[in-house]
């Protein structure tokens, strides 16, 4: 864990975050030097607990600074006395964000020794480099490229013809960026990523060999925007693939080209979706989803992990399974499918005694 060489109040926690600390109960002078995980509690460090389970781990670890949610204030100012600070938040996972950014860590991380632009960095007549512009060892940035101030450009990225990069943003090292890309203000993109790789579109003659097809679109990453390592965008064939502003994609996805997804949305490893497919806001996907191409996606879904799109959608909702369904039925499904070896042979009985021929086997 981070730990901060600095110490900061509780009082000081409470005064920079007020909306998200309602109340507390104990000395607010306390001291504390970082955050832990619920059960790695120590005296100097502080733990945040919104589960009952991270609660418990808390409450026997030896934290003496505990955030547990408003709702449970009243059972846990009994252990006030026990000398330890207890500060109420109505959501404590989100103070442990702001807290550890504001104190302790601030993200996205930047190499303390990344500072202006590296002797071995590669940058063609043409681009336009704002000031306060960090570039990386062995970073390429290609002609027409415009980097707005503050930005990060880890070792080894290549930035293609024309690409636009907005104040602020951050490339991990090994990330490429092809051209034309437009990314906005404040995004981050991890490792290994490739934003703007030529779509996946051939034509066919009768002989079935294949001519690519030349995609003539770009991406655009607006505000905001967090990508994680080892994420392929594709970029439009003659419009865009866009990700909206606040959309949040974590590591081994695929996007396909002409492909939205919509703002504010949260996509986790493994997803991918196929061509010219639009999603809307606040989408929610788990683990190893799929949709496929040319269909819609209705503001406000969330689908479970390992699940598979393959219609359009124009209901908000939860959902899970292939075929998708609500996920409450989905839930009910899988809770009989146990039965069913059970019920096939109770069903071959019935059969058989009613006379009926049965090509029903013996499990």
């Amino acid at each position: 864990m981070v730990v901060s060489s600095q110490k900061v109040s509780c009082q000081d926690l409470q005064s920079e975050f007020p909306q998200l600390f309602s109340g507390s109960s104990g000395d607010l002078d306390r001291r504390i030097s970082g955050v832990a995980a619920p059960a790695e509690g120590s005296p100097e460090l502080a733990v945040f607990l919104s589960t009952p389970n991270a609660i418990q781990q808390g409450l026997a670890s030896q934290a003496s600074v505990l955030c547990v949610p408003t709702k449970l204030k009243s059972q846990v100012e009994l252990q006030a006395s026990s000398g330890r600070t207890f500060l109420f938040s109505p959501n404590p996972e989100l103070a442990m964000a702001r807290v550890i950014k504001k104190f302790f860590l601030t993200t996205p991380y930047v190499n303390r020794d990344l500072k202006g632009i590296h002797p071995s960095a590669v940058i063609m007549e043409g681009a336009e480099i704002a000031s306060g512009v960090s570039i990386g060892p062995n970073a390429f940035i290609a002609r027409g490229v415009s980097i707005a101030t503050g930005c990060t450009i880890g070792a080894c990225c290549v930035v293609e013809d024309d690409a636009v990069i907005g104040e602020g943003t951050v490339l991990h090292p090994h990330v490429y960026v092809g051209h034309s890309t437009v990314i906005g203000k404040k995004c981050e993109i991890h490792a290994q990523t490739v934003i703007g790789k030529e779509g996946f579109g051939y034509a066919h003659d009768e002989k079935f060999n294949h001519f690519r097809i030349a995609h003539l679109g770009r991406v655009v990453l607006e505000d905001d925007v967090h990508i994680g390592s080892h994420v392929s965008i594709d970029r439009g064939t003659f419009g865009e693939t866009r990700i909206c502003q606040g959309a949040k994609l974590d590591n081994q996805i695929q996007i396909g080209h002409n492909c939205s997804i919509g703002r504010n949305s949260v996509i986790t490893s493994g997803f991918s979706v196929a061509g010219s497919t639009k999603i809307g806001a606040n989408f929610l996907a788990g683990g190893r989803a799929s949709v496929t191409g040319h269909i819609e996606i209705c503001d406000n879904v969330q689908v479970a992990a390992l699940s598979g799109v393959s219609k359009t959608m124009t209901t908000p909702g939860q959902y899970a399974g292939i075929p998708l369904v609500p996920l409450k039925d989905h839930i009910r499904i899988k809770a009989a499918m146990v039965h069913l070896p059970a019920m096939r042979k109770q069903l071959k009985l019935v059969l058989t005694k009613l006379g009926l021929k049965t090509e029903l086997e013996e499990e």
